[in-house]
C-alpha cells in the first residue's frame, strides 16, 4: 500500500480553522455526516511540491533512521497537541512544525550525513535486503524534500507535514 508524503504552510492565523476542520461533523438523523477538512486545509492553506520518489512511508523510515541512528526525533520539533489532534481525527500521521520549531529542526538535521552504506544496513535490518539500496535511495530523497519543506515555512506560518 502506498501513502503520499505532503506538506502544508498554513499561516499561524489561520491553523485553529484547519484544526477545527480536522474533525468531521458527525452525523445527525436527518443530516450525513459533513468532512470539509480538505477543502478547507486547501483553502487555508498552500500545498508544497508533493515528495514523488516513492511512497510516502520512506518518511516512516527515515524517522526510524534519524532515530537509531543520530538520535534525532523530529516529532520533537513539532507542536504535539496539535500534531496528536490531526493525526486522530484524519487517521493517519500528521506533524505540526511552528516557524520558530522547523528553523531548529533544520538546524538539526544539516549535520545529518546519510551514507548509503550505513542507510542500506539499517533497512536491511528492519526490512530485509530486498530492495534495500532502492528504499535508501529513496530515504535520502526524502530528507533532501524534509529540509526544502522545512526552508519555506516561514515566520508566522505553520508547516503540516501528512503521511498517508
Amino acid at each position: 500500500m502506498s501513502a503520499i508524503a505532503s506538506f502544508y504552510l498554513v499561516p499561524d492565523s489561520r491553523l485553529p480553522e484547519v484544526v477545527a476542520a480536522a474533525t468531521p461533523a458527525p452525523r445527525r438523523w436527518l443530516r450525513p455526516a459533513r468532512d470539509t477538512f480538505w477543502e478547507v486545509l486547501r483553502g487555508n492553506s498552500r500545498e508544497l511540491e508533493p515528495f514523488t520518489a516513492g511512497s510516502g512511508w520512506v518518511f516512516n523510515t527515515l524517522d526510524l533512521y534519524l532515530r537509531d541512528r543520530h538520535g534525532l526525533i523530529y516529532d520533537k520539533f513539532g507542536d504535539e497537541a496539535t500534531s496528536d489532534l490531526l493525526s486522530k481525527a484524519r487517521g493517519s500521521s500528521w506533524l505540526a512544525v511552528p516557524s520558530a520549531s522547523a528553523a531548529q529542526l533544520l538546524d538539526a538535521l544539516k549535520p545529518v550525513d546519510l551514507k548509503l552504506s550505513d542507510l542500506i544496513a539499517f533497512i536491511t535490518s528492519e526490512h530485509g535486503s530486498e530492495e534495500a539500496a532502492e528504499e535508501a535511495g529513496a530515504v535520502q530523497a526524502a530528507l533532501t524534500t524534509f529540509k526544502g519543506w522545512l526552508a519555506q515555512v516561514a515566520a508566522g506560518t505553520t508547516g503540516l507535514l501528512s503521511v498517508g
